[in-house]
């Protein structure tokens, strides 16, 4: 039987949050850890066309998570306010149709990808050289980025029940697995960059197993053949999912666009995006990690209708985000020039990645806020501003702020640019949180 005790609807809401939050921002920052520690690895091998083509099968596989990602921020809301409303028939059976909805949304997107995988990767930047090799690493890791949506789909489900410390294992599970594996394949059994696929591979599998073994024993994982179920499931879900899906498609877009302006500087330039990738995702994994901590804690909250409760935790989180971010934005500024000397960054992409840690890490403590705003829009009922400020980050927030950076200043100010025009835009999104935020209390407190 699944947990619907309403966790988070009594107690420190401060407290929730952060243990929320530093749980789930952990085992992220294990797998950034790992992820760039893989990216070490292929340094080492000194070949920048290797870094170069795990830079773009990462495009992919982001692309790839960031659709899945759409169904499990909707898991948080859906189970969250089911949890709070203490709703528990059925829930078992719910948590088998999302891993289910996940796993057939991500093959799918994985099969299209890897059906246009040739004019994909030339519209990123592969040339001749580039191409074959990038190709390769796509078909070796890409199919297994199908469990590992899976995987982040168990873990949402744990930690929307308020079980955060199996869902962090379950994330570490396989942090941990590849970091065995990669050194032990690529220099031992001296596979190159062939090894790092196969670690990721197998890291996959590890971790989406003990995914699905928690779940059914702690959570309640129901195997179900009900189509009629399923496609009510499928239908309460997409009204959130579908939205997120979209917005989250937004931000490869962007990225597309960025990789496509920095492949006209040469490899050096989309190395060292590569770096930045990883440097940016280890350093604000607390931001990445907000979306799937804070929405759990909003809807239990909401489902239970204690509106204090969540007006506290939307103000204690904005207040976190920005002493958060000022403290790494410090840290970068100091560690920048180490950083780009440990994974041997030259010329323009040297350039690139400290203009980063000078400017474009400041601007986070600002684009971070936005991921609050997410968590707002997404359990309040208005998940369709998700999908239109990612839209506006990707388009009016990146195409027109790198083009003038790159025109102005040169390749390395591409990034800064974007940076700059997506800080306006979670200004914005901020702003419109607050007000979405008051007329959603005052509809509550209002007459019925």
């Amino acid at each position: 039987m699944a947990d619907v005790s309403g966790k988070f609807t009594h107690g420190s809401v401060a407290r929730h949050i952060l243990v929320m939050t530093s749980t789930s921002a952990l085992s992220l920052l294990a797998v950034f850890l790992v992820d760039i520690l893989t990216l070490v690895y292929v340094a080492m091998l000194h070949d920048p066309l290797l870094l170069a083509a795990v830079g773009i099968a990462k495009v992919l596989i982001f692309a790839n998570g960031a659709i899945a990602g759409g169904l499990i921020i909707a898991a948080a809301s859906v189970l969250s306010a089911r949890i709070g409303k203490r709703a528990g028939a059925g829930f078992a059976r719910l948590t088998f149709s999302l891993i289910l909805m996940t796993l057939l949304i991500s093959a799918t997107t994985a099969a299209v990808q890897l059906a246009l995988i040739s004019p994909v990767t030339h519209w990123l930047g592969a040339d001749a050289s580039l191409y074959p090799v990038a190709r390769s690493f796509i078909w070796l890791t890409l199919p297994f980025a199908v469990l590992q949506s899976t995987m982040q789909m168990c873990a949402q489900i744990l930690r929307t029940t308020g079980d955060s410390r199996r869902a962090m294992w379950v994330v570490l599970s396989g942090a941990a697995t590849l970091a065995v594996a990669d050194p032990l394949l690529i220099f031992v059994f001296h596979l190159g960059l062939e090894g790092a696929g196969i670690a990721y591979a197998v890291s996959a599998i590890v971790s989406t197993w003990l995914g699905i073994y928690w779940v059914r024993r702690q959570t309640g994982l129901r195997f179900s053949a009900d189509i009629r179920l399923l496609r009510q499931h499928v239908q309460v879900t997409f009204k959130i999912a579908l939205p997120a899906i979209i917005g989250n498609l937004a931000t490869p877009v962007g990225l597309a666009y960025l990789f496509s302006v920095l492949a006209t500087y040469g490899a050096s330039m989309l190395a060292a995006m590569a770096v930045v990738d990883r440097v940016m995702q280890f350093s604000y994994c607390a931001f990445f990690a907000l979306p799937s901590a804070l929405a759990p804690v909003l809807g239990q909250n909401i489902g239970a209708d204690r509106q204090p409760r969540v007006a506290a935790a939307i103000v204690f989180t904005r207040r976190l985000v920005v002493a958060y971010g000022l403290a790494v934005w410090a840290l970068l500024i100091v560690s920048g020039g180490l950083i780009a000397d440990l994974y041997e960054l030259q010329g323009e992409g040297r350039a690139l990645f400290l203009v980063f840690c000078q400017v474009g890490a400041g601007l986070w403590a600002i684009i971070g806020l936005d991921f609050v705003a997410m968590s707002v829009f997404v359990t309040m009922g208005r998940p369709w501003l998700v999908a239109m400020f990612a839209w506006l980050r990707a388009t009016v927030g990146t195409l027109p702020f790198v083009y003038l950076g790159t025109r102005l200043f040169g390749g390395s100010a591409a990034l800064a640019g974007m940076f700059t025009g997506n800080a306006l835009i979670a200004i914005i999104s901020i702003f419109t949180a607050s007000l979405t935020a008051k007329r959603f209390f005052a509809n509550r407190t209002g007459p019925a």
